[in-house]
């Protein structure tokens, strides 16, 4: 889990400012640039997309700004395009493309600014993007439709896609203890599985949520009593508002946990120390959050 921390921070590249391109400005808010293109066009839905447009077998970085909080991301060298969340907010953002050169050092190859005025502040919380990486024809949509078809009310969705993950995903320490820098969710693989980290939950929950137009974000932080990297999930209902880790939810019969992790592993075992501990864990102040997505 410890290696995760190195995906998230934003502040393990040396940034070489080098061969800067030519950018320009072009139709429906498309912006391209040497080797890459930024497309803007739903940034009001809260999304950009990016590819780098050639070929290459280097390392690239996308980093989206907006006043003084940063986000760094894996960009896919295959020409794909790959969707980035624009969560930070109303206001002018700096969208940087880089190219490795060397070891840790990159250069930079496009940069813009925009302006985002999002249609609603949960717009970025309701599309999918690199790392909750879903469609409507994946097979955990198609799972949470099957999940909650007999009802249209969003705290009955939440418990039954909520208990369908805890239950039935196992945490997998062989994972966590080889996941590599740059690990991205398969959402899909982790639902065939039924196993995965705690990275691999909060992405299949934000997913699975998301696919019913719940607005969910993928939480990621430090958790003090764990001495890890986290991950776990805030949600949105038009009867609770945003659902954060110190105010967890009521299905109606019990109070729920918003750390899908820790409650699926208090869930498969019975052992009262493991649920003692599991109480202890989710004690709001053992929580920081650093990023959403």
């Amino acid at each position: 889990m410890k290696k995760l921390r190195i995906f998230f921070s934003s502040i393990f590249i040396i940034i070489l400012f080098l061969t800067y391109s030519t950018i320009c400005y072009g139709a429906d808010n498309i912006y391209k640039g040497t080797s890459s293109e930024i497309n803007a066009t739903n940034s009001n839905d809260g999304y950009i997309k990016i590819k780098y447009t050639k070929t290459t077998s280097k390392n690239l970085k996308v980093i989206i700004e907006k006043d003084s909080t940063k986000y760094t991301y894996d960009l896919n060298n295959e020409g794909e395009y790959d969707t980035f969340p624009l969560q930070m907010g109303d206001g002018k953002y700096k969208i940087k493309v880089f190219e490795n050169i060397t070891d840790n050092k990159y250069s930079v190859k496009q940069s813009i600014d925009i302006k985002v005025e999002l249609s609603d502040p949960k717009s970025p919380f309701l599309v999918a993007n690199k790392l909750v990486n879903y469609s409507e024809s994946s097979d955990v949509a198609k799972k949470a439709h099957e999940l909650t078809e007999k009802t249209d009310d969003e705290i009955e969705k939440l418990d039954i896609i909520y208990n369908y993950i805890i239950t039935n995903v196992v945490y997998d320490t062989d994972k966590a203890k080889n996941v590599k820098p740059g690990y991205v969710p398969d959402v899909d693989e982790i639902l065939k599985s039924n196993k995965g980290i705690c990275f691999d939950y909060a992405s299949i929950m934000a997913s699975m949520l998301r696919s019913e137009n719940i607005p969910a974000k993928l939480v990621t932080g430090y958790s003090s009593n764990l001495s890890v990297y986290h991950a776990w999930n805030e949600v949105y209902t038009d009867e609770t508002g945003w659902i954060v880790l110190n105010e967890m939810y009521f299905d109606g019969n019990e109070w729920k946990l918003m750390d899908s992790t820790i409650a699926s592993s208090a869930k498969q075992s019975n052992s009262p120390k493991v649920i003692e501990y599991t109480n202890k864990l989710i004690n709001p102040k053992y929580y920081t959050k650093q990023f959403e997505y």
